[in-house]
């Protein structure tokens, strides 16, 4: 059985799965099966299957809901403090 493997383009981050590099954050490509070290999208004339695509696009998609999770939870914090600071300003006045 072909052990698959899986590199950061960015920092060379290795896996054995697909995946988030958590160094940088980018996905993880797949190197091709041949031994040339060569992404396989890249190499052999291969192009990515159907799955891999699939797999991409929902980890774009979750990195992207967590941002947009995050981005709200600062969102609600600051308007808490805006409506703190509001409230001490009136019973300072």
């Amino acid at each position: 059985m072909v052990e698959e493997k899986f590199v950061c383009p960015v920092c060379g981050f290795e896996s054995n799965g697909n995946g988030l590099c958590p160094t940088c954050d980018e996905n993880l490509r797949k190197v091709c099966y041949c031994g040339s070290g060569k992404f396989s999208s890249d190499c052999c004339g291969s192009k990515e299957s159907e799955t891999e695509k699939v797999e991409e696009e929902i980890i774009k998609a979750e990195v992207s809901g967590e941002a947009l999770s995050e981005k709200a939870n600062e969102d609600v914090k600051k308007q808490k403090e805006e409506d703190d600071l509001a409230n001490i300003e009136e019973v300072t006045d």
